[in-house]
């Protein structure tokens, strides 16, 4: 017989020994330049070089520590994506032998597995020109992403550009696939400034990372079974540290209607610890209903069963068990970098919840009179597995709203 799963944590618990995180520390390769082999689980990857400003040329962030975004530098970002990175901070020498030393330190990289096939992101559009110029001298180099807007040469490589707001329209060409931006600065993708934007960049590097997959031919992972791996963790194993070992160095979770979750390892560790996986009711399970995988992230519609028999923090939070038989219907966003979670969006919604758990009226009053809340039970998980199940459109009836004068 399989071991029963653990419902408290065990710190001395063979399944909650540490996981070590890819390791591969970076290497200074040369005035200016610097290597860092894939941050991943595979450990290896294609190459990909970047052009990035000196902090001089930027209006840096003054947030630390807690307050300063979780999203990395694109070197490590990139490697934790599952390239082997050359960066080039621009104004050490010329960008043509920058980078003929970029496409040597790669070529002597022993975890490079695609050594015919090299990316370019260009974060410093004040060098762009000089790297087009020299892009037709390393014929490894098949595709470019550029951040920012001051073309003057059509590049000789596929590419795709970020345009930020309020600049110029500009018109796509052979070679040349446009995206604008909202964000007012080409900046908005560094983390490190005051101009970052969170939601631009990640739409942005989205985008980059699919161009290169397609020009690259890599790397490509198992969404699915990484998620998969991950839910097994936190919902059969039940394991604090195999969970977090599924994800990247500073992950997120966010479960949107009660704000609950946590920001990087250490918060999350202590969310999953504390109030996730060992508080979840014995028969909670999940039935998935569709699952969309994209090329870096899995959306899940699913719906969770449970009996609301112990205290659900992250669902009902300081609602006491209610012994009623929950349905709810969910829907997560997981995004996936390179071969680990970087965070999960997950959704339902709340009312129905409070309305099964039998803790809200269907009737309050309202201005003397008498209102039916326009919230489903049950229903709203039965409608989503069988679309006739349940007649549609009765909320917009006489029985729902103003039901009668108090």
């Amino acid at each position: 017989m399989s071991e029963a799963p653990p419902h408290s944590y065990d710190p001395n618990s063979e399944n909650e020994k540490p996981v070590a995180l890819p390791s591969a520390p970076l290497i200074a390769w040369a005035d200016g330049i610097v290597l860092q082999p894939p941050l991943t689980r595979r450990g290896t990857g294609p190459g990909l070089i970047v052009f990035l400003p000196p902090d001089s040329a930027l209006n840096l962030s003054s947030k630390t520590g807690e307050d300063k975004p979780l999203d990395p530098e694109p070197v490590q970002k990139w490697a934790e994506e599952g390239f082997a990175v050359v960066g080039i901070i621009t104004g050490h020498g010329s960008v043509a032998a920058n980078l003929e030393a970029a496409v040597d330190a790669l070529l002597k990289l022993k975890e490079l597995d695609i050594r015919d096939k090299f990316a370019i992101a260009v974060y410093d559009t004040s060098v762009l020109a000089d790297v087009i110029a020299a892009i037709p001298q390393q014929p490894r180099v098949v595709c470019l992403a550029i951040y920012g807007y001051s073309l003057t040469t059509p590049p000789s490589v596929p590419t795709i550009v970020f345009v930020p707001s309020g600049s110029a329209d500009v018109v796509s060409v052979s070679n040349l696939n446009i995206c604008k931006v909202d964000a007012p600065s080409p900046s908005f993708v560094l983390p490190q400034t005051v101009e970052f934007h969170n939601a631009a960049a990640s739409i942005a590097h989205s985008k980059a990372a699919a161009h290169f997959r397609k020009h690259l031919g890599g790397p490509f992972f198992d969404l699915e079974a990484i998620w998969e791996e991950h839910t097994y963790f936190e919902f059969a194993l039940r394991s604090v540290a195999k969970t977090m070992g599924t994800m990247v160095a500073e992950p997120y979770v966010n479960h949107v209607p009660t704000l609950a979750g946590g920001v990087g390892r250490k918060q999350l560790s202590a969310f999953y610890r504390d109030h996730f996986i060992f508080i979840n009711p014995k028969d909670a399970s999940m039935q998935t209903i569709s699952r969309t995988i994209g090329s870096d992230r899995v959306v899940d519609e699913f719906i969770m069963h449970a009996t609301h028999d112990t205290q659900i923090d992250w669902l009902l939070p300081g609602v006491p068990p209610t012994g009623k038989k929950l349905a709810i219907p969910m829907v997560g966003v997981i995004n996936i970098r390179g071969d680990r979670l970087y965070h999960e969006h997950i959704w339902w919604d709340q009312g129905t919840a409070l309305m099964q758990a039998g803790i809200i009226p269907t009737h309050i009053p309202l201005d003397g009179k008498t209102l039916r809340l326009p919230i489903a039970g049950a229903e709203s998980a039965t409608i989503l597995i069988d679309e006739r199940s349940v007649p549609q459109n009765e909320m917009l009836g006489p029985v729902y709203g103003i039901v009668k004068d108090a």
